[in-house]
């Protein structure tokens, strides 16, 4: 210690004197935790003082600290040996930027050699580890207070080189620990215990190699680690997901463990599955390395006798096959001069093959239920997905006849191995679906419903879900082929592929697996449907026993077909595989079950099984849910059509008796039918199923509107027995019977099931889907049933439950404007006298003023409200004149309801969902002007009294539960559909497509409309993220069409307010939030600077001038030092140029105290020349020559395109100085 305490006497006193302080108190204190701190008070004097020590003695004391580590591993506590070996890592990553290359690959073989030496504690092993972790960045990363450039050329410049040389350090040490055990199997515990020790330090290492994200020349990758996302931007998962693996980590997460913007919509294949760059080819790609992966697992499992170490070794090896069955990419698959790239991929999936297959024999041939196979079970799950799904993803580069030969082929072809392999992959699919039905026959079932609930939370299922998963990908893969394939030979003459060779090609070999599937297929749904039964005998019995207790309401809970829809799905693209076969066995179930239920009730007496019936409709409702959604897709964006699979199947059978998809749909109706007329009827009316009901209708509205009155143009060709039972009778089909029976149905629901509201909302649903299939509905309103549904509905609302009033007056408006013009307007006044009346009963009482808050009439008013809005939901061009006559009629009525009750009652929240509804679905431009400037008028007056309401409290209250905030919500919905019905296809108030007169009445309207959301809302309540998102939209579409009538009516405070909305979206981590915040800033500002503040009010330019202030200094700062979201850049830039041309005095003042912070003069001068640049780009920019030149009233913002170069080289050049971790 003398030579480095005589080095510290030459740097500054008080340096020295803490430094040597530290290392009196390292090196002779007793005191384990005095220790610690000294050691953690050196790293920060290091980091701290780093200009000050010099290069030098950095490099003197962190090799001493090394040596006194090396030479004291056994003598010191264990955390105190941890915190030193941190340290030296700390600091050699401090120098690292500073130090020779030959210093460099010293400290580095220093390590490896330490590694290698096989010392127990291994030093080099626990430096490594902390090194790897900070060089990689992430939350594990200590500050430095350096910039991005330091961070990044640490990166690059270690990962590999170094970092390589210390993971094969990590594969010998592995290597010889396997030797080790093989000779030490008779060892007592002592010997293997030093092996474990070894083997776990070494997984350790290896972990954080298969979790490292490594950096890229490509450019576009240089700008994502600068803002901290990628460019691309897909939908689907979370980033954010359970299953982090550390490869999505980019550089700017050292700051923060935040995620947002496109973070949110990265790939999942993506984020989780490791990228290695080429020269990393021979060690990873080597056979016995990949080999030595799986049978280390196996060594690490005698690992466990040593509870200090259980479960980790296993555990970090498992994580590492996992990442290993993913590799990817085209670097590490690069050609050599030896081998293609299809050669090295080919050998890289038979060693991966090959040893899954040793484990997935292993994992069957053990206890698959025991919780002590957790960690493999679910392990050898997720390898499989990772490598079934990474290997499709990478296109093969050999061509034969013609044609790239497919992934899936390419791995048939490829690896003698891969029929074994899939082939036990799908045993394994059976063998967890079997096991979970054992557990269902077994005593660990209570135990397993008490700590997970039930049989589908238990790891067992969340394996299948992983393997089903994998599965789905490889059948889609083939399906995509085939379409693909069809589409292209459609064009192309069939002969011109006709060769007489035996070669194999894509045909041959996917063709031959599709038959593969097939057969496997059948054995995943039969297990599958066996499971399910055994799941719905054990919900049934433990219903039985927990009868009389206190039970939850099934309504407040998930459908079936909502928490299982990827099970179904899974189980629909089987059975879609062989749909005679898949639907042959669904029917014969549902059938049999069926005619047990009526044997049931034709022997019922007064003690009949409950037990029975409750298992039979369990039962049935699995059977249909399959059967739905075997037969159709569900859609929301486009309109479902029949499933291929369905249609090839039903042009091979000749008739309706022996189509199975006809069959199942007509036992669906013969099982609702019989479920219906038996509740009716029977003595055993206890025993119905409202639950079976309701998904049989569920059923019904996934499959009526697709399979009822197909239009035959959607289809190249469709099976006549298709036709014959559900086509028009034009075409000999027997559809509008099916209807008329539906029809009878709903009905009958009605009458018996009156008090079910979920029930009777899946008959609307229908109803309503239905609608908007014209065909049918056009058949519905043309049955007598129709005109007696009307009349039930009118006579009997009363009586059915008050949250489907709105729905029902949708549907019959929806399906009556099908009818001829005489029915459909006697149809409407139906509803509208009902709807009337309903308010009529109540306002024209003599005592309704006394009696306003009862009960009774304020549920009646809310039903006459949910009426009117339902109506107003069906709105069309065949029924919107009535509909805009009857607004105009009730809107004194709404007025008089809202100067009645105050803003916190249902009633005044229920006329705003009116009002919502009117903007949104009655089309403006379809009446006249004058029409048009009276809904103007009449949906002002409702907003104005509305706020006088809402003034008669004292203030906004704070009130952020979902009532108040979805209040809040729906008024601002309704203003922004007002903007968006009034305004059209119009670019701005300002457009000659308007009236001028009729636009300044809207824009007044409108403004009001965003006055009343401040002056009713608290400002808690506006930052709620769903509230804040919606009106960031309305400030971004008012600010966008209307600027002239916001500076005309919006007060000065309500502007501050706005102003202060604006700033809370700078950087929001809702990207939307952020993307409409930085679209209204730069119209505005846009705005602002064209026009001037010359005819502003005093208080008004005041308020602009310190509110623009503001978003420029936080938009400058996020720009330069947050996380931010590359896909907002431009946008964002955008908006800071345009602040900064409004006042360029505050822009310069911003960057002179940049400037001013910067911590060495060679910073500054990077900040100021590089600002410099950016004001030159800046001023022969198009855009911004556009925007000062302009001659528009409402000038158009800079167009973020334009200023894209010059924007990103300034953002990445500064934050490569000032960012700093």
């Amino acid at each position: 210690m003398r030579k480095l305490n005589t080095s510290f006497k030459n740097s500054e006193n008080g340096l020295m004197q803490s430094q040597l302080e530290n290392m009196l108190w390292v090196t002779n204190s007793s005191v384990p935790t005095a220790k610690f701190f000294a050691l953690r008070g050196i790293k920060e004097a290091v980091i701290t003082r780093y200009s000050v020590l010099g290069l030098a003695e950095v490099l003197a004391l962190r090799d001493e600290l090394f040596q006194l580590a090396l030479e004291n591993s056994r003598a010191v506590e264990a955390f105190v040996l941890d915190s030193l070996c941190w340290v030296v890592a700390v600091i050699t990553k401090r120098a690292w930027v500073d130090m020779p290359e030959d210093q460099k690959a010293l400290f580095t073989q220093k390590l490896c050699d330490d590694i290698v030496l096989h010392n127990t504690p291994c030093i080099g092993m626990i430096t490594a580890t902390y090194l790897i972790d900070e060089i990689a960045g992430g939350s594990k990363c200590s500050q430095f207070r350096l910039p991005w450039e330091f961070h990044y050329t640490c990166k690059t410049t270690f990962e590999n080189t170094h970092m390589l040389q210390i993971f094969e350090a990590a594969l010998k040490v592995i290597h010889r620990q396997l030797q080790r055990s093989t000779e030490m199997q008779h060892t007592p515990v002592s010997g293997s215990h030093t092996i474990a020790y070894e083997r776990r330090s070494a997984l350790h290492i290896a972990d954080r190699v298969f979790n490292w994200a490594f950096t890229s020349s490509d450019e576009n990758k240089v700008i994502a680690a600068s803002f901290g996302h990628s460019k691309s931007r897909s939908t689907g998962t979370s980033a954010k997901a359970s299953q982090h693996h550390g490869s999505s980590e980019d550089l700017e997460d050292m700051d923060s463990d935040e995620r947002s913007g496109t973070a949110i919509f990265e790939d999942e294949l993506q984020s989780r599955t490791p990228i290695f760059p080429r020269n990393w080819q021979t060690l990873l790609l080597n056979k016995e390395v990949l080999a030595m992966f799986f049978l280390v697992y196996e060594a690490a499992l005698g690992d466990q006798m040593h509870a200090y170490f259980s479960p980790g070794s296993s555990h970090l090896a498992l994580q590492c096959l996992v990442q290993i069955s993913g590799i990817r990419g085209k670097e590490i698959f690069a050609a050599t001069s030896t081998k293609s790239s299809d050669i090295l991929r080919a050998e890289f999936a038979q060693v991966i093959m090959r040893n899954q297959l040793q484990m997935i024999r292993h994992v069957c041939s053990m206890n698959l239920t025991s919780e002590g196979s957790e960690d493999i079970v679910v392990a050898t799950t997720q390898m499989i997905r990772r490598f079934i799904e990474t290997q499709l993803e990478e296109p093969s580069t050999t061509i034969v006849g013609n044609q790239r030969l497919h992934s899936l082929a390419f791995l048939v072809i490829g690896v003698p191995e891969a029929h074994e392999y899939f082939g036990e992959v799908s045993k394994f699919i059976c063998m967890l679906l079997n096991s979970a039905a054992g557990l269902l026959q077994s005593d660990m079932l209570q135990r397993i419903d008490d700590d997970f609930g039930d049989v589908d939370n238990y790891f067992v299922m969340q394996a299948f879900d992983e393997l089903a998963s994998a599965w789905s990908t490889v059948i889609n893969e083939i399906r995509e082929w085939e379409y693909l394939e069809e589409a292209t030979k459609s064009g192309e003459q069939a002969s011109a592929h006709s060769s007489t060779d035996k070669q194999l090609d894509n045909q041959s070999v996917l063709g031959s697996f599709m038959h593969f599937l097939v057969t496997t297929a059948y054995l995943i749904r039969s297990e599958y449907i066996q499971l399910r039964m055994l799941i719905c005998e054990d919900s049934v019995a433990s219903s039985s026993q927990q009868e009389g207790s206190l039970s939850i309401d099934q309504g407040l809970l998930a459908k079936d077909y909502v928490v299982y829809e990827d099970q179904l799905q899974f189980f629909a693209l089987l059975a879609r595989l062989d749909v005679r076969t898949s639907l042959g066995r669904l029917y014969e179930n549902l059938c049999s079950r069926c005619n047990a239920i009526q044997n049931e009730i034709a022997s019922a007496e007064s003690s009949s099984n409950r037990h029975t019936f409750d298992l039979l409709h369990e039962q049935m409702q699995w059977i249909i849910m399959m059967i739905g959604f075997t037969l159709c897709d569900s859609g929301t964006s486009e309109r479902v059509l029949i499933p291929k699979p369905i249609l090839e199947y039903s042009a091979s059978c000749q008739g309706t008796e022996q189509n199975l998809a006809v069959q199942c749909i007509m036992a669906m109706l013969k099982t609702l039918e019989i479920e219906l007329s038996s509740s009716h009827t029977s003595s055993n009316a206890d025993y119905g199923s409202p639950l079976l009901v309701e998904t049989l209708f569920w059923a019904l509205r996934r499959i009526g509107p697709v399979y009822i009155l197909p239009d035959l143009s959607d289809y190249h060709r469709i099976s006549q027995s298709i036709i014959t039972a559900f086509g028009r009778s034009k075409d000999g089909g027997n559809g509008g019977v099916v209807i008329r029976g539906i029809v009878d149905l709903i009905k009958q629901t009605f009458d018996i099931w009156s008090a079910e509201e979920d029930v009777l909302q899946m008959c609307v649903s229908l109803m309503l889907e239905l609608g908007q299939r014209t065909a049918i509905a056009q058949e519905i309103v043309s049955l007598p049933q129709f005109t007696l549904l009307m009349e039930f509905f009118t006579s009997n609302i009363g009586s059915l439950p008050e949250a489907i009033h709105g729905s029902i007056i949708e549907a019959l408006a929806l399906l009556a404007c099908h009818a001829p013009p005489a029915d459909h307007e006697q149809s409407f006044l139906k509803l509208k006298a009902l709807i009337l009346n309903s308010f009529n009963q109540v306002v024209r009482k003599s005592d309704f003023v006394a009696q306003q808050q009862d009960a009774r009439l304020v549920n009646q008013l809310l039903g006459g409200l949910d009426m009117i809005d339902g109506l107003l939901s069906a709105a069309n061009f065949r029924n919107l004149n009535a509909i805009f006559a009857l607004f105009f009629e009730i809107q004194p009525l709404l007025e008089q309801l809202l100067a009645m009750y105050s803003c916190g009652d249902e009633i005044p929240c229920q006329v705003v969902q009116v009002m919502e509804s009117a903007s949104r679905y009655l089309d403006i431009s379809s009446i006249s002007d004058e029409h048009m400037v009276r809904f103007s008028h009449g949906f002002r007056g409702l907003l104005q009294q509305y706020q006088k309401s809402c003034s008669n409290l004292q203030a906004p209250q704070p009130g952020n539960d979902i009532e108040s905030l979805s209040k809040v919500r729906t008024l601002i919905s309704a203003i922004s559909y007002l903007v968006h019905n009034e305004m059209g296809f119009a670019s701005d108030e300002s457009s000659p497509s308007i009236d001028k007169a009729v636009s300044d009445d809207y824009g007044e309207t409108e403004v009001f409309g965003l006055y009343c959301v401040y002056i009713t809302a608290h400002s808690s309540q506006l930052l709620a993220p769903n509230v804040l998102r919606m009106l960031m939209q309305l400030i971004s579409e008012m600010v966008q069409y209307r600027i002239p009538s916001l500076l005309r009516w919006l007060p000065a405070n309500v502007w501050g307010q706005m102003l202060d909305t604006l700033l809370a979206g700078i950087n929001h981590d809702i990207y939307d939030i952020g993307q409409r915040a930085y679209e209204a800033i730069s119209k505005l500002a846009a705005y602002v600077k064209v026009t001037g503040v010359g005819n502003m009010p005093d208080n008004l330019r005041s308020i602009f001038s310190h509110g623009f202030k503001q978003l420029l200094s936080k938009l400058l700062w996020a720009l330069l030092f947050s996380t931010f979201d590359m896909e907002l850049v431009e946008s964002a830039g955008s908006a800071l140029v345009t602040l900064g041309l409004l006042d360029p005095g505050h822009f310069q003042s911003c960057f002179s105290e940049l400037f001013a912070q910067a911590e060495a003069a060679a910073f500054a001068e990077r900040l100021s020349a590089t600002l410099a640049k950016f004001n030159a780009d800046l001023e022969s920019s198009d855009g911004v020559k556009q925007l000062l030149e302009t001659t528009k009233p409402i000038p158009d913002p800079i167009d973020g395109a334009m200023l894209r170069q010059p924007l990103f080289e300034f953002l990445v050049n500064t934050r490569a100085v000032l960012r700093t971790k």
